[in-house]
């Protein structure tokens, strides 16, 4: 059967109509011969000549090896050419560099002209190197204002610096969030009150030496219309496109403004970061609807099982949204002796924990055995994900603590540090560095003092166009005493671990002194002690990727980019799970490569039966069960059995 590849050069999208067809063909095919066609199809794809090409394709439809082949055709006829690579996720980026690192095709000097990195590190480089923008400027070294102290985050704090300026206004209306937003959009409210604080806000930045998240990529973009020279690049991979939001597209249209090449990755299906990061699946789309751009696809998901891949192509397809791109997902295996998709019914939330700790029990020896290989490098992903709609499993109540002393045995070491870890190195570092102003102010929340006061050195030092440490105050003299004294208790070698956290203890309060002793004796670890404060960094978009465990629990929008041999998801039922949005089921899906479990439990948080979003799978793909701790797992026969079920469990609870 002649089937015709995935893509329209001349720009045009995909006719629905013609789609249907193809998948219908596709959809004939033997194995063998789906995975010839995949494997045509990509390098086809990557080899074409089309300047500038986007990719619609679903999860698990082989980016990655196609990345390498478009690499590589780029290498043949610009052999001097400096390619860039991003996307939102780490773990992509990560995954990504490994596969160019390991290649045996690429040479060592090509290697070395690929770049992979998130946008927000790239942004980052671009903003240090040019010292600012000409209008905001940033000395050497600026910070990042990320991470959190306890259940506040350092974008709180300075936003209160900011507000403190302004005490007229009703704080209520000018929300931090509310802020973030006119960033992530790349429209800042005009009105006088909110040029007001941008204004000081930009101002405070410049005093602390530091950027947020949002604005950075604001002032990256900026960057580059002022000085071109600072992208390097001339062939560029945006993966992950739907992820962006419009201040993050327009900074990647700055930086492939004068592109020889072009490769983006997107899938409008996905987009997760609505509410986090005012992600725009219209990005993806208006993309879609441009006939300057070349238009492919990839139609094999070679990730997840028949059954599973089968459910996620049902599911998106019956969202009913008239806006999507049609898109062809088919399994690249037509072997259905595998699971199908685990429907599990329980009673209760300790059940639910109880199917959960049976199935790490039936498959200890091969969880042991991922623990080793990830340990040694040999594997990446996990072998079980259980994903949840909200952090915590507050959804669980108490039973949610059996869930993590499950997995205590298979949770590796990371570099994150204990919050006592972390202040005792922002003392030290302020010592050695006292003209660091947003360290200063960091030390100056940890001391606990008033906003008030603190309102009042920053108004001293920024009128005076002065350091914190050059004020004559008894707070400055005090807390720059202060640091001292931990810094020369940090730095003293002759003084064993337990007396150092008894003299720490006496300067400043500690929350953990376990965390901390663990902290300091695996110090030895780091080389460079003088970078602890930059290795430290809090923010998922700069710090490195940690190594993943054998069974991880994680929200479903933090598992982007993950896989695993199998997947459990929790919390699916009509209160817990009204949180999570279509694409976000979606993406949780198709995190899995052999099993997947959706398991309701009722008596969670109030829960009466299981999520709406069972009436959009297909039953064919699906197997429904009830779990009991005393009889284990037992098969339902369909669908209206398992609500049955469940409404019976319901009703004998509430004594009917």
């Amino acid at each position: 059967m002649d089937i015709r590849i995935l893509i329209n050069e001349d720009g045009t999208p995909f006719d629905p109509e013609e789609l249907e067809k193809i998948s219908s063909q596709l959809d004939q095919l033997q194995d063998k011969e789906r995975g010839e066609y995949r494997d045509k199809n990509r390098k086809t794809i990557s080899e074409n000549s089309s300047d500038k090409i986007l990719i619609v394709s679903g999860p698990g439809t082989g980016k990655t090896l196609l990345f390498l082949d478009r690499i590589k055709y780029w290498f043949q006829d610009h052999p001097d050419t400096k390619i860039f690579v991003t996307s939102f996720v780490r773990k992509l980026v990560e995954d990504l560099h490994n596969a160019i690192e390991n290649d045996e095709i690429l040479s060592n000097d090509q290697k070395k002209r690929v770049t992979a990195s998130t946008l927000h590190g790239f942004a980052r480089s671009v903003v240090e190197k040019n010292h600012g923008t000409s209008e905001w400027s940033f000395q050497p070294y600026f910070n990042i204002i990320g991470g959190q102290i306890g259940k506040k985050s350092w974008e709180e704090i300075i936003w209160e610096d900011v507000l403190a300026y302004h005490p007229d206004l009703n704080y209520n209306d000018y929300k931090l969030r509310d802020f973030k937003e006119q960033l992530y959009n790349n429209n800042l409210n005009q009105s006088d009150q909110w040029e007001q604080l941008k204004q000081t806000y930009f101002e405070l930045c410049q005093f602390y030496n530091a950027s947020g998240f949002a604005d950075l990529i604001i002032r990256a973009r900026i960057a580059l219309e002022e000085n071109s020279e600072l992208n390097e690049n001339n062939f560029f991979i945006i993966d992950e496109y739907q992820d962006f939001n419009l201040a993050e597209d327009a900074l990647i249209s700055q930086l492939v403004k004068n592109s020889e090449g072009l490769l983006i990755v997107g899938d409008d299906d996905q987009v997760l970061y609505e509410r986090l990061k005012c992600g725009k699946a219209e990005l993806t789309r208006g993309k879609y609807k441009n006939k300057r751009m070349a238009k492919a696809m990839l139609p094999f998901c070679s990730r997840s099982n028949y059954h599973i891949t089968k459910c996620i192509e049902h599911f998106i397809q019956s969202c009913n949204d008239p806006e999507r791109i049609e898109k062809i997902f088919l399994p690249v295996e037509l072997n259905q002796n595998v699971p199908k998709v685990q429907i599990v019914a329980c009673a209760f939330p300790v059940t639910a924990v109880n199917y959960i700790e049976k199935f790490i029990i039936n498959h200890k020896d091969e969880i042991d055995e991922r623990k080793t290989k990830l340990e040694s490098g040999e594997e990446k992903d996990a072998f079980l994900l259980i994903l949840t709609p909200s952090k915590g499993i507050p959804f669980y109540d108490k039973d949610a603590q059996k869930i993590n002393q499950l997995i205590t045995d298979y949770i590796v070491e990371t570099r994150e540090f204990s919050e006592d870890f972390c202040k005792i190195l922002d003392y030290c570092s302020l010592a050695r560095n006292p003209k660091d102003n947003f360290l200063f102010r960091k030390i100056l929340y940890y001391e606990g003092y008033s906003y008030e006061h603190v309102h009042e050195l920053v108004d001293q030092a920024t009128i005076s166009k002065i350091a914190f440490c050059n004020i004559t105050d008894v707070i400055v003299e005090d807390t720059l005493s202060k640091c001292n004294n931990i810094k020369n208790i940090f730095d003293d070698s002759e003084t064993s671990i337990d007396e150092k956290i008894n003299n720490f203890s006496k300067l400043m309060s500690i929350r953990n002194m376990v965390f901390l002793k663990k902290d300091l004796e695996h110090l030895e670890m780091i080389k460079d002690k003088d970078e602890l404060s930059r290795i430290k960094e809090l923010d998922i978009d700069i710090k490195e990727i940690k190594r993943m465990n054998a069974i991880e629990v994680m929200t479903i929008v933090s598992s982007k980019g993950l896989s695993a041999d199998h997947v459990m998801i929790i919390g699916f039922d009509d209160i817990n799970f009204n949180y999570i949005t279509s694409n976000a089921f979606y993406v949780a899906m198709a995190r899995s490569r052999k099993s997947l479990h959706i398991i309701t439990a009722l008596k969670s948080r109030g829960s009466t039966k299981a999520h709406n979003f069972l009436n959009q799978l297909p039953e064919i793909h699906l197997e429904f069960l009830k779990y009991t701790k005393s009889r284990g797992s037992e098969y339902l026969e369909n669908k209206d059995c398992f609500e049955k079920y469940l409404t019976f469990i319901q009703a004998r609870s509430r004594g009917k």
